[in-house]
């Protein structure tokens, strides 16, 4: 007999347990769905990642979704990056000179002592093409979300409204500090869940779930991954750091560990440098250095030792501090994601930690990149 494709299968989670399964869970999501994302957007591994994220900044959050002023990217990217200003200045520079030419920089026409960032006709193809490959990457992905005939719906409802929480406790913070509060771009890009506008004040069931028409889903996909790798993830890590002092490489270091080492205790120095490398784009030994700095004072989070069956491979492990320590930065987390958790109703709960499970699962079949250079105007004409 065939499965019932009509009723989900969705495991209850304690209220009191959520927040610690949703960091549990938030890791794979944040860092390995969102790594892949930004290599699929990458288009051919034309553009860096701190390019990728301007475009994508300019895109979601800028005018018209076409130009943004310089420091207000300079400021999302330096917090992410761990960066300078003028690094990112670079990489801004670089997207405005051949052979790439996809933004001009300009003096704001409000204000001489601004620049503006603006994309150039060949920068707002390139961009198109860049959201056209993500939407091939999430057409895959929720063809896959097909446990029951609404799953695909709950993941688009899910994903919209986990981004719209975060965005609402990051402005409440912004307001506690007096700080002006992010502009929230409408072009016809960013394609919205029908239920944003009443995210906040209610919740759903999957019953209550809209049936997204399948033309626009993998577009709406596509705008709700961004903002979970780059404003929730951040937003996170942070909570994480709260208290330690320490860098963003090195709270990544020890997630790592703890999400993808033995026992959650010890990995390969080698499996943590080919991470870290390529997901925040430094060098190798700019990551030995942030593994070194954990092993002294202050510290003595870490300890390197030779692999037993290697003499010539190293292995980084928690020490007995290092275990405390990080069973303290992942209370902060915990803590955090709490206030997530108040604002979700005991269904939307169970159907956040599904999803979560459930993204993870599949994009451990991921067979990209997906890279399409044939139907730019496709995109176009159905958004």
């Amino acid at each position: 007999m065939d499965a019932d494709t009509t009723k989900p299968n969705i495991e209850h989670v304690p209220r009191e347990d959520a927040a610690k399964k949703l960091l549990y869970r938030f890791y794979p999501v944040h860092y390995v769905v969102g790594m892949k994302v930004e290599d699929t957007l990458r288009t051919n591994d034309l553009l860096n990642r701190h390019q990728v994220a301007v475009l994508w900044i300019i895109r979601s959050e800028g005018e018209d979704g076409v130009s943004m002023r310089r420091k207000n990217i300079e400021n999302a990217l330096t917090g992410w990056y761990e960066t300078s200003s003028s690094a990112i200045s670079k990489a801004v520079r670089a997207l405005a000179k051949p052979p790439l030419s996809l933004v001009t920089i300009q003096e704001h026409p409000q204000s001489a002592r601004e620049k503006l960032v603006t994309l150039t006709p060949a920068g707002e193809k390139f961009l198109l093409q860049m959201t056209n490959n993500g939407v091939l990457l999430c057409k895959w992905y929720l063809s896959s979300m097909d446990r029951w005939s609404t799953e695909m719906d709950v993941c688009l409802y899910i994903f919209s409204k986990v981004n719209a929480i975060f965005e609402s406790l990051i402005d409440e913070e912004r307001a506690e500090r007096g700080e002006s509060l992010k502009h929230h771009n409408s072009n016809d890009m960013m394609l919205q869940h029908p239920l944003a506008p009443s995210f906040l004040s209610r919740s759903y069931t999957h019953k209550d779930v809209p049936r997204i028409p399948r033309e626009y889903s993998a577009l709406m996909q596509l705008n709700a991954f961004f903002p979970i790798h780059y404003t929730a993830g951040n937003r996170l890590e942070i909570a994480l750091r709260r208290g330690a002092n320490l860098s963003r490489q090195q709270v990544i270091i020890l997630w790592i560990i703890s999400a993808e080492g033995s026992n959650g205790l010890t990995m390969p120095r080698k499996a943590i440098e080919h991470a870290l490398s390529d997901w925040l784009e430094i060098t190798s030994s700019s990551v030995s250095k942030a593994i070194r700095s954990l092993t002294g004072d202050p510290y003595n989070i870490l300890t390197i030792v030779e692999r037993p069956e290697s003499g010539r491979e190293k292995l980084v492990c928690l020490t007995e501090t290092g275990k405390v320590f990080a069973e303290d930065m992942f209370q902060n987390g915990i803590q955090f994601l709490h206030k997530v958790i108040d604002k979700l109703s005991d269904d939307e709960i169970d159907m956040v930690l599904h999803v979560f499970k459930r993204t993870s699962e599949i994009f451990e079949g991921y067979p990209g990149p997906f890279r399409d250079h044939t139907e730019i105007t496709e995109l176009s004409e159905s958004s």
